[in-house]
């Protein structure tokens, strides 16, 4: 697919730096007070702006998980949790910042349109013009619980939700015309009221009168992130977003992946340029093969199995679902689908195709989660595997990289020695192009 994006895009995952045994890591977090306070955060957004990094990623799921019908494994060993909203953090880093963006994350299953819209859109005027609103469909059982189901509604539901949902954003994004706002001190008119709208939407799932009572933001709306890899998933992604995240195995996976999207975007009327994806992995950048092993020995010391299965079982949606260690992966997944579960297949796709019909659960978790770094090597090596991969899947786009050891010194690093080499070659910025998120991201 050609594109007229030639620059790779970066974004730096800081979902879970604070969790899964990151904070155990030899220098993680050395001289920062721990998760909630904005210390560490607040030097990352500096570093990653220095980096000319396209934006920071905030994921969100609003539950503890439960394993075995528990939370305790989650709670002592803090796997994916605890988690705080993530807006906060996002109003206090822009505050630092001139240029990076920020994608942070709501509900599409538990949240309201209007209030996504209304905060989003004043997010935007708060970080002028640098945010993007990661819109998902929830997968995680305990989520559904704290929000007053028995479990998650079916995935039907939750994506005819979902659908209704992006409806009424878009109507009320567009309820004030670009230019109703006047602010005339001489005849103190405020804003046009001619170009101020009821929507009055009314649907299966929402009634809305509108408009939304917030002036245009700087981007007009917020670029819209999404991440769904079913077949509903794709399908409103192609119809709705900026840009996709994803995670394929290997860059044929990627490729693959990349032409599926495609197909579905011309099958909503949409160009397939308009859609970018961003490619999902851990990284860590070494000297060499010394300092390799180095890592990976730290990394088995500090990832047990306890942890790496309560981790799966989280990741997967298959929080309460017992699992057993020595069971083959491709057998739980048969049995999974066979109970009609509803985990996050996506996730279990990928696990799939990953791995044989001989691949234990114990295998996979550690090897996905210890070894699973696909941007693993010295700072040529990334560079070669980032420029084969984002011309493999058409260069539209770019990677959501996540520091999986030393934070935030994995993160400085990557900065620092990468990024120049992606750089010297072409593939990334010198500068940032404009003043918004959507700008930077659209330019070259």
């Amino acid at each position: 697919m050609a594109s007229n994006q030639q620059h790779i895009k970066l974004i730096c995952d800081l979902s879970l730096i604070h969790s899964n045994a990151k904070w155990l890591y030899p220098g993680s977090w050395e001289n920062y007070p721990k998760y909630g306070d904005p210390a560490l955060y607040l030097d990352i957004a500096r570093m990653l702006e220095r980096g000319k990094f396209d934006g920071a990623f905030f994921a969100d799921v609003a539950g503890t998980p439960m394993v075995n019908g528990s939370m305790k494994d989650t709670v002592e060993l803090g796997v994916a949790w605890p988690r705080h909203d993530p807006i906060p953090m996002v109003s206090a880093m822009s505050v630092v910042t001139e240029r990076l963006g920020f994608v942070t994350t709501m509900s599409m299953t538990y949240n309201h349109p209007f209030h996504a819209a209304r905060m989003m859109a004043s997010l935007d005027h708060v970080t002028r013009g640098r945010v993007a609103f990661n819109a998902v469909v929830s997968g995680f059982p305990q989520e559904g619980q704290n929000y007053g189901y028995d479990t998650i509604p079916d995935h039907e539901w939750r994506y005819d939700r979902a659908a209704e949902f992006q409806q009424v954003l878009t109507k009320l994004f567009e309820s004030i015309e670009p230019d109703a706002m006047l602010w005339d001190q001489e005849t103190g008119i405020v804003a046009d009221a001619s170009k101020v709208h009821r929507i009055d939407h009314e649907g299966e799932h929402f009634k809305v009168m509108g408009p939304l009572p917030v002036a245009p933001s700087p981007q007009g709306r917020p670029m819209q992130v999404m991440a769904g890899q079913s077949d509903s998933g794709m399908r409103l992604a192609a119809t709705y977003a900026d840009l996709q995240f994803a995670g394929a195995n290997g860059h044929a996976g990627k490729g693959k992946h990349r032409a599926r999207l495609d197909e579905m975007c011309r099958s909503v009327g949409r160009d397939p340029d308009d859609v970018g994806i961003v490619w999902a992995g851990s990284f860590d950048v070494v000297s060499g093969p010394a300092e390799e092993d180095e890592i990976r020995r730290k990394l088995r010391e500090q990832y047990s199995d306890r942890l790496l299965h309560v981790f799966l079982s989280q990741w997967w949606g298959l929080d309460g679902y017992e699992i057993d260690p020595d069971a083959y992966v491709h057998d739980v997944i048969a049995e999974v689908r066979g109970a009609g579960i509803a985990p996050n297949w996506g996730y279990l796709d990928m696990a799939m195709t990953a791995t044989t019909p001989t691949t234990s659960i114990r295998e996979y978790a550690r090897e996905w989660l210890v070894y699973g770094a696909e941007y693993i090597g010295t700072p040529e090596q990334i560079a070669d595997y980032m420029e084969e991969a984002f011309h493999a899947s058409g260069a539209n786009g770019g990677f959501m990289i996540a520091p999986r050891s030393g934070v935030p010194a994995g993160i400085e690093r990557f900065v620092d020695e990468v990024v120049p080499v992606l750089q010297r070659r072409g593939l990334f910025r010198t500068e940032y192009s404009g003043a918004t998120l959507r700008e930077n991201f659209k330019g070259r």
